[in-house]
């Protein structure tokens, strides 16, 4: 039976995705097939295991461990990155879809041959589950590749007023903190709670205030800063960070 795969998996998985979906359906089938790949359906010949394979509202689908993997051999670090963050983070992603590191490498070894295997372990070691979206998790990638220290994350300060602030990258030897400001930030309800977005803003602005206060210097960028990464770079150079590679 032809099984669901690759990015179309992931996105019935619901896997984040930052460049556009595909416009074809990926299935997966045994090589000994004669199925062949027409009418925007892509055929994949390959031999997939019993844990490979789940069945998901009716519809046979690669498993998240393997749907990841399949990604990261495949399809860009910045995607593959943001889909596998999601899979390992333990607060913002659904029970069904989290994975654990040792998993995807299992996988990993057991499928990935010589053709893909640098680029699907590279994807795999990068990837954590501290990233709250895909736009955090493209701009660990960015600053990566742009030779950039890697940064902590989810740095926890504590908060003049109680509780505590949590940054979304942060470079404690430089005194620099970095924040991705999507959209959602100021729009979405999972993020607002029961304020407004004009009361968000005031309230990260307080927040910044506060950091700022410890002497962080603080660098703030969006989605249109990250491709071409040239912005990105001169922001973080104006924070004081050095390229190291």
């Amino acid at each position: 039976m032809p099984v669901v795969g690759f990015d179309s998996a992931a996105a019935l998985w619901g896997y984040p995705r930052l460049s556009p979906w595909p416009g074809v359906v990926h299935i997966i089938v045994d090589p000994a097939s004669t199925m062949r790949s027409k009418n925007r359906v892509f055929v994949h010949r390959d031999r997939l295991e019993a844990e490979d394979v789940v069945e998901l509202d009716g519809v046979l689908v690669t498993s998240p461990a393997r749907t990841l993997v399949d990604l990261a051999r495949t399809a860009s670090m910045r995607d593959s990155v943001a889909a596998i963050d999601r899979g390992l983070n333990r607060t913002r992603s659904a029970a069904a879809i989290r994975v654990s590191r040792d998993e995807l490498f299992a996988v990993h070894d057991r499928v990935v041959t010589t053709r893909g295997h640098r680029k699907s372990f590279d994807a795999i070691s990068f990837g954590n589950g501290l990233a709250d979206n895909g736009g955090e998790s493209e701009s660990r990638v960015v600053i990566f590749q742009l030779g950039f220290p890697d940064p902590q994350l989810q740095v926890r300060h504590v908060n003049p007023r109680g509780g505590f602030y949590y940054t979304d990258t942060e470079w404690p030897e430089f005194q620099a903190i970095g924040e991705f400001d999507g959209l959602g930030k100021y729009l979405k309800q999972e993020y607002l709670g029961l304020m407004t977005p004009g009361e968000a803003v005031h309230e990260e602005k307080i927040r910044e205030d506060h950091l700022r206060a410890e002497g962080n210097r603080f660098a703030r960028w969006g989605s249109g800063d990250l491709d071409p990464p040239a912005s990105l770079q001169r922001i973080l150079l104006q924070v004081g960070l050095p390229i190291i590679r």
